[in-house]
């Protein structure tokens, strides 16, 4: 996804993966091993990749809001901090693809939503990028406010923010209620698994150079993990994929909302180095 030229192309993001690398990898449960390679020591990730019922809350929230998805599906983590996961949903014949491939996909694209939202997604995206309020992250974190209170108009309220947050300013208060209210709106507006690309919709699959930078992140780690003629589905959270600036279009309709969620379900079709 090149910018103007398809929706997996690269969108600038202020929630960096750089911001991601300072998370505290999550222990994995449950893990089975498995060689998806055949031996082949060019897989972008491991020789040999975990398989595993994943145990970051986010995780468990990401994979269990991907449509028909299943928490009990063998999902792969495809980075260390469980940000980006993968399902396959029909086995590949053949090679993986090494960086510098051209790899050619089909895709779909949907929305995952904000009720999701950890409240590490909550303070680290929502309060510190939108609302510039990094000041309250630890009351955020010790009332437990993740994607569904904040959404919550019974529960954040005025009130609770004075009350709870510690804030002693009305007018802050009155804005932050307003700015969660907005973002409750916006899952109206623009509803969770709702389809915002896909290549049958263009008329054409999407091709691009795997680790030259310009496919968003998500796309980029899991084609670089895929056999060709895989299918698989894939959740990632905003930082791999359009982060702080969301996505729109050329007319400024909102496609991807800021720090959004995604599900990709990837195929892919050819690789030639």
């Amino acid at each position: 996804m090149f910018l103007n030229h398809g929706l997996l192309f690269l969108a600038t993001s202020a929630c960096s993966i750089e911001n991601v690398a300072a998370f505290t990898p999550s222990t994995i449960a449950k893990s089975i091993t498995r060689n998806l390679n055949n031996g082949n020591d060019n897989y972008s990730m491991k020789s040999t990749a975990v398989i595993s019922q994943l145990s970051s809350p986010f995780t468990r929230k990401m994979v269990n809001g991907a449509e028909s998805a299943s928490f009990d599906e063998k999902w792969i983590p495809l980075t260390d901090n469980e940000k980006v996961c993968k399902l396959i949903l029909e086995e590949g014949t053949g090679g993986i693809p090494v960086q510098g491939s051209t790899v050619e996909l089909e895709y779909t694209g949907t929305l995952l939503g904000e009720a999701d939202w950890t409240t590490q997604d909550v303070t680290e995206c929502w309060l510190s990028q939108l609302q510039g309020l990094d000041h309250l992250k630890s009351a955020f974190v010790q009332n437990d406010i993740d994607g569904s209170k904040l959404m919550d108009t019974s529960y954040f309220t005025e009130e609770f923010c004075l009350e709870q947050l510690g804030l002693s300013n009305k007018i802050q208060a009155k804005k932050l209620v307003m700015a969660a209210k907005r973002l409750a709106k916006q899952q109206e507006d623009i509803p969770p698994g709702m389809l915002f690309d896909s290549s049958s919709e263009r008329g054409k699959n999407f091709s691009f150079i795997l680790g030259n930078g310009k496919a968003i992140k998500a796309v980029d780690l899991a084609a670089g993990t895929m056999k060709v003629g895989e299918k698989s589905k894939v959740v990632c959270r905003a930082d791999y994929a359009y982060g702080s600036e969301g996505l729109r279009t050329s007319k400024g309709d909102v496609l991807v909302p800021p720090f959004a969620n995604l599900c990709f379900e990837l195929k892919l079709v050819r690789s030639e180095t």
